[in-house]
């Protein structure tokens, strides 16, 4: 009898976890499906180290990048329907200096940078969720993504 109640809550423990498993959000490559595509530019390249992210609204996720002298970059951000508009920051990784921040151009989604020497950065990237409903900003995660194109000088 004793074995049986081990085998049932073991059943039981191993639904719980696939349903939640299930329900998760899978943001894996977002910025490869997400709005991040709308910006790519021909002749540029993929950037390997573009990421993707699980957030909510009121989270910040912050990225540290290496950006390669003698390049151009285009980052495009992008998050799910309901979380828009994004609110990301360049950062030095050391201070912790605001080197640019979208708010000052009306929460743009996309920037264009170039570096002559190699540079670290720090990307501090949150959502306003000012597309949705106040309940949906509470309940509802989402993706973000950061697509990051290059070419040579």
């Amino acid at each position: 009898m004793k074995r049986t109640s081990q085998i049932i809550a073991a059943v039981t423990l191993t639904i719980v976890l696939m349903m939640q498993g299930t329900a998760a959000q899978d943001c894996t490559n977002f910025q490869k499906k997400g709005d991040c595509t709308m910006d790519r530019q021909k002749g540029w390249r993929v950037y390997s180290q573009s990421k993707s992210s699980t957030i909510e609204s009121g989270q910040v996720v912050e990225f540290n990048l290496v950006f390669y002298g003698q390049k151009n970059y285009v980052m495009s951000f992008c998050t799910s329907h309901h979380l828009y508009p994004l609110h990301f920051r360049l950062l030095d990784p050391g201070s912790r200096e605001v080197l640019y921040d979208n708010a000052s151009d009306r929460y743009l989604g996309s920037l264009e940078v170039g570096f002559d020497v190699t540079k670290s950065l720090l990307i501090e990237v949150g959502v306003l969720a000012g597309t949705a409903a106040s309940e949906e900003q509470k309940s509802e995660p989402g993706c973000i993504g950061l697509l990051i194109q290059y070419e040579n000088y």
